[in-house]
């Protein structure tokens, strides 16, 4: 194109280079206004390959001025478009112009554009709203299955996990020790971690009966050369003579270390065993009135040896999720502790009842010298006690060693309750222990 030297081609020499440069799947046209920095209406087409009639060059040209393409390029006579502009001709198929530039010559402004073909690009989106594209909807509906199988994937291990708390709750209180958690697991991703569960649990089980065999065993290992000792002495007392105070002083001293000796080793079974029951727990429904009233009764003698007045408000069937050993070694400590502090005329209060939140409490209260405010939490830990030490010499059960309350503490946190200490009302103390109640039948 020849627009600064020499004679202007002719428009059948501008559709002829055109054509050259496009072949047949582009269409170009070339558009010229002889004023630079004009208005869009001061153009007009000089060639187009294809050939294409007066109207459909003009229809292209007001769609250039209604998409604002001309507005854009006409003050400068610089740049260059290259958004799609598709439209719709007279004849009712569609044009997608993909290229529009501009040049700044001596004779005036030269707007080239080219434009696909509507028989190959009729179906492309190109210059359709991204949102109405085939390949939006293709993302849509990938991006709603995705969050459709993530929320699946989210239920379906939500309700696994709820499944696992089943077990645990059912496993933690020995309703159903054979269910396994790999037995509950529907989610495949979940196998190893239901299989570490169960490992876990077996191994925790595994514990808590070799600790309760171990102490089972170490207690018969202990006792029996106890026995042999004690055995032993009775010919040696009676081979001292009476009148050789010195040797029956030694014979006495003897006899209440082997008592001292065997309790010592009864306490130190009752202390493994504890420590089993906190690993594993039995439980089973236990009717703690009938339990309590049991133990009530059997105390009785020893309640009416000291003159004490005993107070007692029992809920019927009360029933726990808890364990008829542990639970009589809590009320065997703990009342005999009461009896022990209640001075005689003293009172010893029993309450026992149901609470609104699924829950039963009992309170063991004395009118004794009760516990500082400072000391209230420390009389629960091992080997704490707050009485005057005794003679070495004496039985356990008089020396009172500080295991009693602990021991309180530990089985009723192996079922899963809690305990705690307050200031009676008398300033005596008050002990408080709270138990889950056994679910209905």
């Amino acid at each position: 194109m020849r627009s600064d030297e020499g004679s202007p081609p002719t428009p059948s020499e501008l559709r002829e280079s055109l054509h050259q440069i496009a072949g047949d799947d582009i269409t170009v046209r070339l558009l010229f206004s002889p004023q630079a920095g004009g208005t869009t209406e001061g153009f007009y087409f000089v060639a187009a390959t294809p050939t294409m009639s007066d109207q459909l060059l003009a229809e292209t040209r007001q769609e250039l001025i209604a998409q604002g393409v001309l507005d854009r390029l006409a003050p400068t006579c610089e740049g260059s478009v290259d958004e799609a502009i598709r439209y719709r001709t007279s004849d009712g198929t569609e044009e997608l112009i993909t290229f529009i530039d501009a040049r700044m010559t001596a004779a005036g402004c030269w707007i080239l554009i080219t434009s696909n073909s509507a028989n190959e690009f009729t179906q492309s989106p190109v210059g359709i709203p991204y949102w109405m594209r085939p390949e939006a909807h293709s993302a849509a509906a990938i991006y709603a299955g995705m969050a459709l199988i993530t929320l699946s994937l989210f239920v379906g291990i939500w309700r696994n996990l709820r499944r696992f708390g089943r077990v645990a709750q059912r496993i933690g209180e020995s309703r159903d020790i054979a269910t396994s958690f790999a037995d509950q697991n529907r989610v495949p991703e979940l196998a190893g971690v239901a299989a570490e569960f169960d490992r876990m649990v077996e191994t925790l089980q595994h514990s808590a009966r070799a600790i309760k065999r171990a102490a089972e065993d170490n207690t018969h290992a202990f006792k029996t050369p106890i026995a042999v000792i004690r055995h032993s002495l009775e010919p040696l007392g009676q081979a001292v003579p009476d009148i050789d105070n010195r040797a029956h002083s030694a014979l006495d001293r003897i006899h209440k270390a082997l008592d001292r000796l065997d309790e010592l080793v009864s306490y130190a079974r009752r202390m493994d065993e504890t420590e089993a029951h906190l690993i594993n727990p039995p439980r089973q429904r236990v009717d703690l009135s009938k339990v309590l009233d049991d133990i009530l009764t059997s105390y009785s003698d020893l309640v009416n040896q000291h003159r004490i007045n005993l107070q007692v408000s029992l809920e019927s069937q009360v029933c726990v999720q808890a364990s008829t050993d542990l639970l009589e070694t809590v009320l065997e400590n703990l009342i005999e502790n009461a009896i022990s502090f209640t001075p005689e005329g003293g009172v010893i209060g029993v309450l026992l009842q149901t609470k609104p939140d699924d829950a039963v409490q009992l309170i063991i209260e004395d009118t004794g010298p009760g516990v500082q405010e400072s000391e209230l939490e420390k009389i629960f830990n091992r080997y704490y006690s707050r009485r005057d030490k005794a003679d070495p010499d004496l039985p356990l059960s008089t020396g009172h060693q500080g295991i009693g309350l602990w021991i309180v503490r530990s089985n009723v946190q192996a079922i899963g309750g809690s305990v705690r200490a307050e200031r009676g009302a008398a300033g005596g103390l008050r002990v408080v222990i709270v138990l889950p109640a056994a679910p209905p039948r």
